[in-house]
């Protein structure tokens, strides 16, 4: 009776796990199935936001160019190959999406000086009938791209009309027969973007800041003031670059100046780089020290087309003696080369009791000052 009862417990508790799974299964299924889903809407969003963003740093780049040979309904076509070369997508960059629908890009001019362009998907994965891909699906990951995201529509909903790009929450609606584009069909993705004159920071420099562009504040070519000065200048900051030795300019820099980061600043006068801090006709100070017999110096580096070299000048700065030491006849300071970026300097006593020996004091006996200069050779 007792292994009956327990095999009946065991067999129930068989039948509730089963019918608990069997409920909890189309659940998980449904959570598993949204979520790979939403990866799906992400990928699709996050790469076409890419494609878009590249074709329009291509559009400012070339904003004259397509201006010229685009109209409403027709115009140049630029391809995914052309912005990888240009280096506005990665190299290897995959011409297709999620779902196996590749990039289109269509440039339009529907007024005077102002283009659009308009970005779709075609091939790959299409509407089909019961399926929710073009009604849900692709909608949801145009939504993800913000408002310049759009999907081609069935045309079954209202408000939504076959063959155009349905922008997000009816952003925008385009007509894509009437631009040109042949329907890629519904269960496509899209995205628009519009430009002007006012909207190229490098065709335009502002006067003013605009907050989030400050490439509309910067120039790219040279900048001719046609004989004209600039006032109240707050500062100027210069590139530096580096002057070497012997270095000329030419006569359209004429007058320029240019900073060196070890040296300083330079003035082109004459065909010829001269420092501004001097000219190279003066000597110039650089260093002054008290030094022990025995140190090395190191020798300043001369600034390049000066025609200057390093000089070191020495004297004796200190000299004493004991009590009971005789009296000092003579004092030597001198400083010789050891290396073309050392010098070393040395200093001796001569004193009345010892008059052929020269004595090199320690450090609390002597003392050498030491002036560094570069100067004209």
């Amino acid at each position: 009776m007792k292994k009956r009862r327990q095999s009946g417990f065991t067999l129930l508790e068989m039948l509730i796990t089963l019918t608990v799974i069997g409920i909890l299964m189309p659940i998980a299924y449904q959570i598993w199935y949204a979520g790979f889903i939403e990866e799906q809407q992400s990928h699709a969003a996050d790469q076409l936001r890419q494609v878009n963003a590249a074709a329009d740093a291509y559009v400012k780049r070339h904003f004259e160019t397509l201006l010229a040979s685009a109209s409403l309904a027709s115009g140049p076509q630029i391809t995914v190959a052309q912005l990888v070369d240009a280096g506005l997508l990665p190299n290897g960059f995959r011409n297709s999406n999620i779902w196996g629908q590749s990039y289109e890009i269509y440039v339009r001019s529907p007024h005077e000086n102002t283009l659009n362009t308009i970005t779709i998907t075609r091939g790959g994965r299409a509407h089909e009938e019961g399926s929710s891909f073009a009604t849900l699906i692709v909608p949801g990951a145009a939504m993800r791209l913000g408002g310049a995201g759009g999907f081609v529509p069935t045309g079954t909903l209202p408000g939504q009309i076959e063959g155009t790009l349905h922008g997000t929450a009816g952003g925008f609606i385009l007509d894509l027969a009437a631009l040109g584009i042949a329907s890629p069909g519904p269960g496509h993705l899209g995205a628009y973007s519009a430009f002007d004159e006012y909207d190229l920071g490098t065709d335009y420099l502002y006067c003013g800041e605009v907050p989030g562009h400050p490439e509309y504040n910067q120039m790219t070519t040279e900048l001719d003031m046609t004989g004209h000065g600039i006032e109240n200048v707050g500062s100027v900051q210069y590139v530096s670059r580096t002057v070497t030795d012997g270095e000329s300019c030419s006569a359209q820099d004429e007058g320029k100046m240019f900073l060196d980061q070890l040296q300083g600043m330079y003035l082109c006068r004459n065909g010829q780089l001269v420092l501004m801090a001097d000219t190279g006709n003066s000597t110039q100070f650089k260093m002054s020290t008290v030094a022990n017999n025995g140190d090395r110096i190191t020798k300043p580096s001369c600034a390049p087309g000066t025609g200057t070299v390093p000089q070191i000048y020495v004297a004796p700065a200190i000299a004493s003696s004991g009590a009971q030491s005789p009296a000092m006849s003579a004092l030597q300071a001198w400083a010789t080369s050891v290396s073309a970026t050392e010098w070393q300097v040395h200093l001796r006593v001569l004193n009345t009791s010892n008059s052929d020996a020269w004595v090199y004091p320690t450090p609390e006996y002597g003392r050498v000052m030491v002036f560094t200069t570069y100067a004209k050779n």
